[in-house]
């Protein structure tokens, strides 16, 4: 998915600093810091450049690489979105490369996808670039399937919902149905009081014949 992401050297011919302006020095330490794998005394210096000359793409560039590398890739790509290629005399192609990069890692894939072009119509011989733009574009269209699993489970809950609650309207009130229970205990003990009356005056007549037989 990566390679090494692209440090822009800034030149202080071209930028018309000397050797010795702070800015430029602490990019070069942070340069050197880099690329020795040492990301987070990389960023320090790159930061203490930015704040000495905040608005130097270059500058924006390392700090988003080495924020990249410490896997903070929210704020590379705060920085990567904010760096004009052409203005910044970065290729084209490994910026856009970057770029899709930190949009993957966002799980962004549909930017993600259109950066990764970017990057091919820049170079198209870039294994790399092509890659990466085929695995985030299986990434995007399992997003959007998910995307479509999800939208129809909840229209699925909804319609549960929905039957629930014709179910309820149906069903009487809560006093009714106390009501109706009640209705049915004193039905039910009716019946019972009912039968054992039935029992008792049966019990009476067999008592009664039975003295009857004795009675002679």
């Amino acid at each position: 998915m990566e390679r090494k992401v692209i440090i822009i050297l800034m030149l202080p011919f071209l930028l018309s600093w000397h050797w010795f302006e702070p800015a430029a020095k602490k990019n070069r330490e942070g340069i050197k810091a880099y690329q020795e794998g040492k990301y987070e005394e990389a960023l320090e210096r790159f930061l203490n450049a930015k704040g000495i000359n905040a608005d130097l793409a270059a500058l924006k560039n390392n700090t988003a690489s080495a924020l990249y590398r410490m896997k903070k890739y929210n704020e590379a790509l705060e920085e990567f979105s904010q760096i004009d290629p052409e203005k910044a005399g970065i290729p084209k192609a490994e910026f856009y490369y970057n770029l899709g990069n930190s949009f993957y890692r966002m799980n962004k894939f549909d930017k993600a996808v259109e950066s990764f072009k970017k990057s091919l119509i820049e170079n198209s011989i870039d294994m790399d670039a092509k890659k990466n733009f085929e695995l985030a574009l299986k990434k995007l269209q399992e997003q959007k399937q998910k995307q479509k699993q999800d939208k129809k489970q909840d229209k699925d809950q909804e319609k549960e919902k929905e039957k629930e609650k014709e179910k309820e309207k149906q069903q009487p009130p809560p006093q009714q149905q106390q009501k109706e229970k009640e209705k049915k205990h004193q039905n039910i003990m009716q019946y019972l009081n009912q039968n054992e009356k039935k029992q008792m005056e049966k019990k009476k007549r067999r008592i009664g014949i039975v003295r009857k037989e004795k009675d002679w």
